[in-house]
This record gives structure tokens, C-alpha cells and sequence, in this order.
């Protein structure tokens, strides 16, 4: 029991007046004499007795009736909260896209604001934390617009941060008892420490908000699985869980046209893949999309391709000219350079390095080419008839592709192609096995590293074989192609083989980018020193992290954009180019913490399925019950006891 005004307790003191007087009352009996003594003592004797015990019960009812009353003018009162404490009440509640599966065909946030506003008391004040926001003392009207305006949010507060911010609001209030709901689906993807809230002053009351039906189809990613000169190959990856259904359509719009629809059986808890086909080198601002009516936000996907430009190709060592007859003007910026007039700078804003029959790499060029190389470039290296081996090797060695043991002089048939690498797979309507072979009469045997041939002699050696590197490719020619060592050029294979290096080393831009995630976006463009870029769509624009490079500008996007869909990256008025970002998937995993196992020994958290019951207990534990009128009441008992007493019992 406390009191609200408890110096009026003070007052009791005073109680010891009355019993003063009733002990040291004196009443003088008057003596009568009678002629039967023995008489008027037993008489005497029996109305002291009477008359002490009235006494004492008119002092007892006087004590209680003035004890009750000082009771009464104190206030007292029941609560769980202490007189001079606050009452804080803080609400996480989770608006990430995983609430937006149904419960009884309403979605779970949207059943969680109207039991919020409906349960809420109308006299307090709480505190909102959602994933993207934070509201500090809201009041019932506030609390209920801010609620009836909450979007769905892309990100996943972590409850390490939740707690933090909780502890934010309410670190400078003293002599204050808080409270944090957690409301939430609780997926196992965010995961849920015990101890990080267990090690907590503020009781925690976790709501687990769970769907009737837990079952989901996604378009989890898209890829690019083969490209060539005509037509780009997508693969759509489709997650299913619990679901087992026939004939799902799955669609493909360019802009808003639909361009492509097929079908798909999804196995229950199997992944799925669809084809696609698209015409390649042309600009495509793709859109997948698929029916579910469990989760809506992962139903379409977006990707931007982006209008091929041409590739920067140069050939440094000797001239030629059928290298400029593949490489027009019309698809590819291409230039020959000896090392005498050879600008280095120039080397990082290529694609593509074709070292022709250089008869050795100075130190200088193979650093340059080894940062090319590292950068995700891609070098093609045509061995010069008098290589300078050891020079060759030393470049070699500091890729760490392998090296040049020796130089062989004997003729031999190029005749094996490899048909399944990517370089040679859309080259021929069928397998070819029966052309004019062309030949060489000296070659270098190679020692490589991982390498895989595209040509190959009709020993098995290779003429020419690939060389991943970290981000790129080395082509290696294990022949010179001077025509007093083969006849090479004037075989049919020389055009689509050097077409297809250049083509494969422009890539193509990453198809799309996740939201809340930090991406970096590469725009071959140059701006003038005051310049920016910016993202921009029809609903809004900002202006990324941006740094700006000779002949390219990095953009850096992580709190930005807030939504999926298509922006165009725009200087002034110009569209450079447009990318598309996605939600990410990572929702998508329908499986939730256990609560009632992880906190089954912590008396500070309370779990619970219903935010009704929730609020109803936090509203008893701030409710006030008052025993002013009992005490009131009891003190109006005692005088008419009194009363009673003094009418009713006789001396």
C-alpha cells in the first residue's frame, strides 16, 4: 500500500491525547449508606466493571474512526508502480516486408496496428521503434496516426539495436519503471539472442505474431546463363515452401509489355528454374513476375540491361591489319600501338590488350598489365617467333598463369575445337569436324595453371587456351601467328575467335542490386569537377556516395533507395543509364525462433500470442486503485459504532 500524501500519517501522533484522558479520567462515585451492606457492594462492585468495559470499547471505536480518517486524507492507493515513479512504455513493432504474410485473410501488421490502437489506454504516453523510425512520446491520437501511416520497410532492425534505441529513450529518466514490447514474427533470420535480452533492467514482453498458413513462393534471383551475338539466355531461380502446385505462370515484361510467359510445376520445398530468352545488344529494363498471395513483396523481380557499348580494345606491338578488319569501328574503339608511342595511361580504360608478338614485356608494361589484370581486364598474348623468353616468363609468373619452357620447331594441324567453351559454343550450327586444318611450324610448349583449351593441336597440346584470373581472362597463343609460321589468319576461325575476345570483355553490368545493402555501381562517364550524379525514378531522387575516377564515376548506395524498382543515374538533364534494384530475399525463410524454449527459465520476459492480453496486463500494472472511500467508509463505521454504544449499552 502506498499513499500520496503520506505526511497527514504524522497526525496519529495525536491519538495519544484521548487515551490520556480515557486513563486518567477520575469519576468520584457518591456513597449512599443502606442498612444492607453487603447488598450495595456486590452492586457497586458489577457497575465499575460495566462501565470500564464501555470505557474501553468507546475509546477503541474513537481511535479507529480518527485512524481511518487520517488514513483516508493520506490517499492510500495499490499499484505496481511506486509513488513517485514513471511509468515508461516503449513498442518495437516489426513493418519488415516477412509481416506481410495473412492471418484469418488480414495481413499481420495491419492486425497488429488496429490491436495497438484498440488496446492502447487514452491517459499514457508510450514510445514507437519500427524499423525505419523512431517516435518519441506519442500520445493516444499521435500514437494512432503515425501508426494508420506506417509503411512496410525493406530493413531488419537487429533487437541488439532495438535495445539500444530503447535505452536511448529513456537513459535520462530517474526513478522511472519501463516497459518494452517486442512485436514481431520473430524469423529465425534475424537472430535472437538470449543474452542480449536477458542483460536488460527494462521487462520485456515478446509478442510472437504467426500466420495461419505458413507458405510462400518467391522469385529468389535471375541470371545470366549464356549469351551470344544474337540472344541473351536468362534463368530464373523460383523458392517454394510448402507449397505444391501445377501450371504456375510465370511472366516477363519489357517496361510494361509482356514479352514472355511460361509455366512451371514447383515441387514442394524445391527450387525451380525458368529459361528466358531476349535479344541481345539492346537496352532492356526487364521485369519477372509470378502470382502468390502469401507474400507479395518477393512476386516480382527486377533487372536492367543496359545497351552494350563499344569495347575498348588495344593491340600493342606489331601492326597488322586484320585485327582492325574484326574489330570495326561500329562495335569496338580499337587502336594499335607499338611500345614506342604506347601511353600507359591509357591501358586502364581498356576492355581488351592484345600483346602481338611483342618479342619481350619491359618490367614497366607488366605492372601496368598485372593492375589491368587485377581490375577484371582482359589480355590476349600472341608470342612473338623471337620471344625474349625469360621476360615473357617474369610476366607470366607475376599473374601466376604458369610459363614458357621451350620453343618447338614442328609442323603440326590445328584440328580440335572445343566447342562447350563459351568463346566457341555459338560459333557453329553443328559440330564441324571435317574443314581445311590450319597449321604451324613452330610452337612454344606451355606450362599453365588452371588453363582450359579452346584450340588445341593435333597432339592435345593447346593452340589457344584460357587462364582465369581474379575478375578476368588471359587468352595465350602457344604459336606466333606470323605468316612464315602459320596459316592461321587465313583460316575461318580467326574472325569469330578474336570477335568473340572482344565481345566477352566488355561485361555486361550487374543485372540488378539489393535495397538497404551497400552496392557499388560503375558508370563509364567523365564529369566536370562541379558534377554529380544522381538516382532518380518517378517518385523521388537523391544523390549517392560518389567518387570520380579518369574516365569512370563509382557510385556508393546503401540507406538509399528505399524501394524496389527502376532509376535512371542522371547528370543534369542526360539518362546515363538504368538500374534496377530488388528486396531482399532473405525473408523469405518461413522459419521462426522458438521463444516460449529460449526464454523458458527468465522471469524478466513474458511471451505471449496476443497483444490484446499484453496490454491488459500492462495497463493493471499501471492502474491505480484508490481506498480512500474505504477508509472514509471505515471511519463512519466506527462513529456509529460509537454511537451504538453510548445509546444502546447501559451502566
Amino acid at each position: 500500500m502506498q499513499f500520496k500524501h503520506p505526511e497527514i500519517l504524522y497526525a496519529l501522533l495525536l491519538l495519544i491525547i484521548p487515551i490520556i484522558v480515557h486513563l486518567f479520567q477520575l469519576q468520584r462515585f457518591v456513597k449512599t449508606p443502606f442498612t444492607n451492606v453487603q447488598f450495595l457492594k456486590q452492586l457497586k462492585l458489577e457497575t465499575r466493571k460495566s462501565s470500564r468495559i464501555k470505557k474501553w470499547l468507546i475509546l477503541a471505536t474513537r481511535l479507529l474512526s480518527f485512524i481511518a480518517m487520517f488514513f483516508a486524507f493520506s490517499q492510500p492507493f495499490f499499484s505496481d508502480v511506486k509513488k513517485n515513479q514513471k511509468y515508461n512504455t516503449t513498442i518495437y513493432l516489426d513493418n519488415s516486408l516477412s509481416m506481410q504474410l495473412k492471418t484469418q485473410q488480414v495481413e499481420l501488421l495491419k492486425m497488429a496496428i488496429q490491436e495497438i490502437i484498440e488496446n492502447s489506454k487514452n491517459n499514457t504516453t508510450v514510445s514507437l521503434i519500427t524499423n525505419d523510425k523512431v517516435f518519441k512520446k506519442l500520445d493516444q491520437k499521435s500514437l494512432k496516426n503515425e501508426l494508420l501511416n506506417l509503411k512496410y520497410s525493406s530493413g531488419k532492425l537487429g533487437f541488439n539495436n532495438i535495445l539500444l534505441k530503447s535505452n536511448q529513450l529513456n537513459n535520462n529518466k530517474i526513478n522511472s519503471l519501463n516497459n518494452l514490447v517486442l512485436i514481431s514474427d520473430f524469423q529465425e533470420v534475424n537472430k535472437l539472442i538470449k543474452s542480449s535480452v536477458t542483460n536488460v533492467n527494462s521487462r520485456i514482453s515478446l509478442i510472437k505474431l504467426t500466420s495461419n498458413e505458413i507458405s510462400n513462393v518467391s522469385i529468389d534471383s535471375i541470371y545470366i546463363n549464356k549469351i551470344n551475338n544474337k540472344e541473351v539466355t536468362l534463368k530464373v531461380i523460383i523458392n517454394n515452401t510448402n507449397i505444391e502446385r501445377e501450371n504456375v505462370p510465370v511472366s516477363l515484361y519489357k517496361n510494361t509489355i509482356l514479352i514472355g510467359k511460361t509455366t512451371t510445376r514447383l515441387s514442394k520445398n524445391k527450387v525451380t528454374e525458368v529459361e528466358f530468352k531476349i535479344p541481345n545488344n539492346k537496352k532492356f529494363d526487364g521485369t519477372v513476375q509470378l502470382n502468390d498471395p502469401f507474400l507479395t513483396f518477393d512476386n516480382t523481380l527486377f533487372f536492367s540491361i543496359s545497351k552494350p557499348e563499344k569495347t575498348n580494345i588495344i593491340s600493342i606491338g606489331k601492326n597488322t591489319q586484320y585485327l582492325s578488319k574484326i574489330y570495326t569501328k561500329k562495335e569496338f574503339n580499337f587502336s594499335q600501338k607499338t611500345l614506342n608511342n604506347l601511353d600507359y595511361n591509357s591501358i586502364q580504360n581498356q576492355h581488351l590488350i592484345i600483346l602481338h608478338e611483342l618479342e619481350k614485356i619491359p618490367i614497366a608494361l607488366a605492372n601496368a598489365l598485372y593492375q589491368f589484370a587485377k581490375n577484371g581486364g582482359n589480355i590476349v598474348l600472341i608470342p612473338s617467333k623471337n620471344n625474349n623468353i625469360p621476360f615473357y616468363n617474369q610476366f607470366l609468373s607475376k599473374l601466376n598463369l604458369g610459363e614458357i619452357s621451350t620453343s618447338i620447331k614442328k609442323e603440326l594441324k590445328i584440328t580440335n575445337i572445343n566447342f562447350a567453351h563459351p568463346l566457341m559454343s555459338n560459333v557453329f550450327e553443328k559440330k564441324v569436324l571435317n574443314f581445311q586444318y590450319p597449321t604451324v611450324n613452330q610452337h612454344y610448349k606451355l606450362k599453365t595453371n588452371n588453363s582450359s583449351p579452346i584450340i588445341s593441336f593435333e597432339n592435345e597440346q593447346p593452340f589457344i587456351s584460357e587462364i582465369k584470373t581474379t575478375k578476368g581472362s588471359v587468352y595465350l597463343f602457344s604459336s606466333p601467328l606470323d605468316n612464315s609460321v602459320t596459316n592461321f589468319k587465313n583460316s575461318p576461325l580467326i574472325v569469330p575467335i578474336f570477335y568473340n575476345f572482344g565481345k566477352y570483355s566488355f561485361k555486361i553490368p550487374q543485372l540488378y542490386y539489393t535495397v538497404g545493402k551497400e552496392n557499388i555501381i560503375e558508370i563509364n562517364t567523365s564529369v566536370k569537377k562541379d558534377e554529380i550524379l544522381k538516382l532518380k525514378n518517378e517518385t523521388s531522387e537523391f544523390i549517392p556516395l560518389q567518387q570520380v575516377f579518369h574516365n569512370k564515376v563509382q557510385l556508393n548506395t546503401s540507406e538509399q533507395p528505399k524501394t524496389s524498382g527502376f532509376y535512371q543515374v542522371m547528370s543534369n538533364t542526360s539518362t546515363l543509364r538504368s538500374v534496377a534494384y530488388n528486396y531482399n530475399r532473405e525473408e523469405n525463410d518461413l522459419n521462426y525462433t522458438d521463444l516460449r524454449e529460449l526464454f523458458k527459465n527468465e522471469s524478466n520476459v513474458s511471451i505471449s500470442n496476443s497483444i490484446k492480453k499484453t496490454f491488459k496486463k500492462l495497463n493493471e500494472q499501471q492502474k491505480i486503485k484508490p481506498l480512500f472511500k474505504w477508509f472514509l467508509a471505515f471511519a463512519i463505521l466506527f462513529l456509529l459504532l460509537e454511537i451504538f454504544i453510548l445509546k444502546f449499552f447501559k451502566v
